[in-house]
């Protein structure tokens, strides 16, 4: 496991020697797909390491990893078995003294054999062609129902700041807000608004806030900028899911054609044909056999494989209906990440935890932390942090290209004519105004997530949202990891990242970011947070123009083909002329993008 780097390179020292009696840990959760054990830990550790090697070969030394070793232990829930755990050791020292290194364990949750053989390429793609209509059924349900995702809509308003309004809107009008719509899905007010429409909701609002009209006037105001901000990004989820899916079709009706072409041609030439016939049946150029040849070289190109190791892992996990078998596979992974979680935090030697997770490993992860709250609680209800299992010592999450948002809104989002099913729903699911991300009404777990606006599985996370107030949330961090938005090398680029390496170095080998570090300003005054939070990062929108010309050239394509329909020539030739320039800008940005690397890169 040691760096190939020029060892000459590092500075010499005697510090590599034995474990330290106490150590800190980093649990890893993988990503989707057919994962091999330990390869992405493994990865993280090497990128890692190339980053320091870096800083010291740039005269910037921050310390070296050396000694790195892999070990294995008994597994500690059960110790009488035959049972092991393997771990990757890293020993970090910033200078010769042997006093001065860090010993840091690095455990990986292997899921992936798991979730294999559970999922297939009809079931995901059947799942897929639904989507585009799920904009619209949100949209048309009552305000009061899927509070979840239209929570997560003011939590972007709040994280961004520019609710556009004639009055001055007070932070804590948010918190006002969001307390007031959570009473509004309660029986009282559902008997007097039936409804539950949004204009139901602002007459509530009014009612609720008439002795104090300056703030029932902003709440009015805010809550009118919430509307449009959800029904502005609902409209934009219709859009993208409309195109995507009108992009597809038009690929599968290219490629059936083009088929048929190229079959009626071979056909066409008589010495071939007859080969054909002698090897056995005749082949025919009809449907059938189009459809045939297009599905095996979609197989040939791995797009069956993609189907069932990427989307039908995300299908296969986001399975919460307990009557489907898929939600067995989804239990095994749950339980297999609370045994090594149980393992960690339960060895005394073990004085601080880091989860790191990637891709749908971080819905794992972020699923694995609030079901290990749940068990605590029901031994230790009054304090589920402090134990059975120490969870106290988890200070950072760390997230990266996390599809968590989007696991809420394409499965998570239910709606429910019962008040207390909904209720009993969200207190069992948790947010992150409880714990273990919240402690005594504290911030008290980092949640650091590192998206990509070019990586389409990512985003800014706000659907864990509290339902009480956001003085506690997510910390998102966006960075750009290519200069085309090449959705798999952004998905994939993460740990080359150096925003995210350096940042990813400084919480687990020096603290870095922690809540617990901070100190009060003053007898009285809350504590900072903001002071650690690393976002918002890099600007968005610097790669918009590769989006916009992706997104038109479906949509010229089918007006060429309208305007071919109805024998307006010279139209449909024209509208196929620009869709052609599109898609030549595009081929050239990803050239470029692919000739200069990634960007920020270790």
């Amino acid at each position: 496991m040691a760096s190939d780097l020029d060892n000459a390179e590092r500075p010499k020292d005697e510090a590599g020697g034995a474990d330290r009696a106490s150590y800190s840990s980093v649990v890893y959760f993988h990503g989707m797909g057919s994962q091999r054990r330990y390869e992405e830990t493994s990865r993280l550790i090497d990128c890692l390491d190339r980053f320091l090697v870096g800083q010291h070969r740039a005269g910037n030394s921050l310390g070296m990893l050396r000694n790195i070793r892999v070990r294995v232990e008994p597994l500690r829930s059960a110790q009488a078995s035959s049972d092991i755990v393997g771990y990757i050791r890293t020993v970090f020292a910033a200078g010769p003294q042997v006093q001065e290194a860090i010993s840091v364990r690095f455990y990986e949750v292997y899921w992936a054999p798991i979730m294999a053989g559970n999922k297939s390429p009809w079931g995901v793609t059947k799942w897929l062609f639904k989507q585009p209509l799920r904009p619209w059924r949100t949209l048309r349900s009552p305000w009061r129902e899927r509070q979840r995702l239209r929570r997560a809509s003011l939590a972007a308003l709040f994280e961004r700041k520019h609710a556009r309004s004639p009055v001055e809107i007070e932070e804590r009008d948010y918190a006002r807000l969001i307390s007031l719509y959570d009473d509004f899905e309660g029986l009282e007010a559902q008997r007097r608004f039936p409804e539950g429409s949004f204009d139901e909701f602002l007459s509530f609002v009014a009612e609720e806030a008439k002795s104090r009209p300056e703030t029932a006037k902003r709440l009015e105001v805010l809550a009118r900028a919430w509307y449009a901000a959800y029904r502005s990004e609902e409209l934009r989820n219709a859009a993208i899911l409309a195109i995507m899916a009108l992009a597809l079709v038009l690929l599968a009706g290219a490629t059936l054609f083009g088929v048929l072409i190229v079959l009626q041609s071979m056909l066409a030439f008589r010495p071939l044909a007859d080969v054909l016939t002698q090897l056995g049946a005749p082949l025919k150029a009809d449907w059938k056999t189009v459809v045939a040849i297009a599905a095996s070289l979609a197989g040939l190109v791995g797009i069956g494989r993609f189907l069932t190791d990427y989307l039908g892992d995300v299908e296969a996990w986001a399975t919460y209906e307990e009557t489907d078998i898929k939600h067995m596979a989804r239990n095994k992974v749950l339980d297999q990440s609370l045994e090594l979680l149980t393992h960690v935090l339960g060895d005394p030697a073990c004085e601080r935890v880091t989860v790191v997770a990637h891709s749908l490993g971080t819905s794992v992860a972020h699923d694995a932390l609030l079901a290990l709250t749940r068990r605590n609680r029901a031994f230790k209800p009054e304090d589920p942090i402090a134990g059975p299992v120490p969870m106290n010592k988890i200070e950072h999450f760390v997230t990266m290209g996390s599809p968590i948002d989007k696991i809420e809104y394409f499965f998570e989002s239910y709606s429910s004519p019962s008040h207390r099913y909904k209720r009993v729903v969200e207190a069992l699911r948790g947010d992150i105004g409880a714990p273990p991300f919240t402690r005594n009404r504290h911030p008290y777990i980092h949640w650091i997530n590192f998206w990509d606006q070019g990586d389409a599985i990512s985003g800014a996370l706000h659907s864990p949202a509290s339902a009480v107030d956001f003085s506690q949330r997510v910390d998102n961090v966006h960075v750009a990891n290519f200069g085309f938005p090449d959705p798999g090398a952004s998905h994939g680029g993460y740990f080359n990242n150096r925003t995210v390496i350096d940042a990813l170095f400084r919480i687990i080998y020096r603290r870095d970011g922690s809540f617990r570090t901070l100190t009060q300003p003053d007898p009285g005054k809350p504590y900072d947070y903001e002071s650690v939070y690393q976002g918002p990062g890099e600007p968005l929108g610097t790669r918009s123009v590769y989006a916009l010309l992706a997104f038109a050239t479906p949509l010229l394509v089918v007006v060429g083909l309208v305007a071919w329909l109805f024998n307006l020539r010279m139209p449909g030739y024209g509208a196929w002329g620009l869709a052609a320039l599109a898609v030549t800008a595009l081929v050239g940005g990803y050239i470029a993008s692919r000739l200069k690397g990634q960007r920020n890169a270790i």
